[in-house]
């Protein structure tokens, strides 16, 4: 009994841990730190402890290192390292995190897999309908609410990113009810996929909006291909659901018009920022000027720029941000062509993988995870930086499933 207890005791933390992962994301940083290193700390130990190290023998887990050591050569040619090496170090967990992911979904002798992703699901539930309560009640189930017109706070309180953590998690959710019921019963994912777009669109953050209307109608071609008119009808609907919520609430209206200067997209925020990274790229193209220090090179002299102002003045000032708000820009500018190339040579193989992978064996959950892995990748939309705790543990989980899910013979 001893035994059967020491060798279950370790995955069966690790099982734990993972599935609080979602309740970590809404909890803060050191929250999510922490449960990372356990994570990091109990599947090292139960790696040894099972003599299991070559599972680590994959072509993921080399690419994994391949893109660690592109950022350690970032490293050393930083202009500041000593900003860089926190997340260049750090960046170890989550190759950890990816791998005990895949090493508990994959676990024979229990089925962690399903139970993480209903809790997930259940999690991800209670976030809705937390947020369902603030839309209408003004403040969420603990009083938090937003200090900004047309953005909900949720549970992550005046942080306003509770739009990242939806779009991380709205895939996986669908795709776990609809690996869970009958291929024939597309109404309820259908419900569902309705009912995440429409909290995601009051959410507010709209770019994360777009991405995830762009996977899930992605999601739906590929998954109810012979559905097709019957899809395009509900997106139709819920196209005018989105313009009906517009024209009667004035935060909305403020949040998706009047906000956004359309006649002049030059003139936005995040044109500025990305022209700020194009700026700094172009002073050193090669390396960049190392990973966590674009907020330092932003603040110099050079990178003033001219504001027009709407009565004709203008006035050169710093438009300072900790990252340019746009991964590829970001990569770009931090890490240089050379960390560019490495990042495409990483990602390239890796969606190929992930495609070859869901062609042979159709699996839902590879599909979603490949999804938001790819559109959260695109270069046009603001984004999050591609190397902050909160951003990159949301990104790494969907690629842990991806990958975890290529040889899957489940449906």
């Amino acid at each position: 009994m001893f035994s059967l207890v020491n060798n279950f005791f370790f995955p069966r933390v690790l099982s734990i841990l993972i599935a609080l992962l979602p309740v970590a994301l809404l909890s803060g940083s050191l929250i999510i730190n922490s449960v990372q290193i356990l994570i990091l700390f109990i599947f090292s130990i139960e790696l040894v402890k099972e003599r299991k190290i070559n599972f680590l023998n994959n072509i993921f887990f080399y690419l994994l290192i391949f893109l660690w050591f592109s950022f350690i050569i970032n490293l050393i040619l930083s202009t500041v390292p000593e900003a860089s090496l926190p997340r260049v170090i750090g960046f170890v967990r989550f190759i950890f995190l990816i791998f005990a992911i895949k090493y508990i979904f994959n676990f024979e002798k229990e089925n962690y897999s399903k139970k993480i992703l209903l809790f997930w699901f259940f999690i991800f539930l209670v976030v809705t309908l937390d947020l369902i309560v603030e839309y209408f009640f003004g403040k969420n189930i603990f009083g938090f609410e937003s200090y900004m017109p047309g953005r909900l706070a949720g549970f992550l309180n005046d942080e306003l990113k509770i739009g990242g953590y939806y779009l991380g998690f709205a895939l996986i959710s669908i795709g776990t009810i609809y690996q869970s019921i009958k291929r024939e019963n597309f109404l309820i994912p259908l419900l569902l996929i309705v009912i995440f777009l429409i909290i995601s669109f009051l959410i507010g953050e709209r770019s994360n909006f777009i991405k995830l209307f762009i996977m899930i109608f992605l999601f739906c071609l590929f998954v109810f291909n012979k559905k097709l008119p019957s899809i395009l009808i509900i997106f139709s609907c819920v196209i005018l659901v989105f313009f009906g919520l517009i024209l009667n609430n004035e935060k909305l209206k403020y949040r998706y018009l009047s906000q956004i200067n359309y006649s002049n997209i030059s003139q936005t925020l995040y044109y500025q920022h990305y022209k700020s990274a194009i700026h700094i790229f172009k002073d050193h193209p090669y390396f960049g000027v190392g990973i966590k220090n674009f907020r330092n090179e932003i603040i110099k002299d050079e990178y003033k720029d001219r504001v027009e102002y709407e009565k004709g003045t203008s006035e050169y000032r710093h438009i300072i941000s900790t990252h340019p708000h746009q991964i590829n820009f970001e990569i770009l500018s931090e890490t240089g062509i050379f960390g560019f190339i490495c990042y495409l040579i990483f990602f390239i193989l890796s969606f190929i993988k992930a495609l070859s992978g869901y062609l042979k064996n159709k699996n839902i959950l590879l599909l979603s995870s490949f999804l938001f892995c790819l559109i959260y990748l695109n270069p046009i939309l603001p984004s999050g930086s591609f190397f902050t705790t909160y951003s990159a543990t949301i990104f790494w989980i969907n690629y842990a499933l991806m990958i975890t899910f290529i040889k899957s013979t489940k449906k």
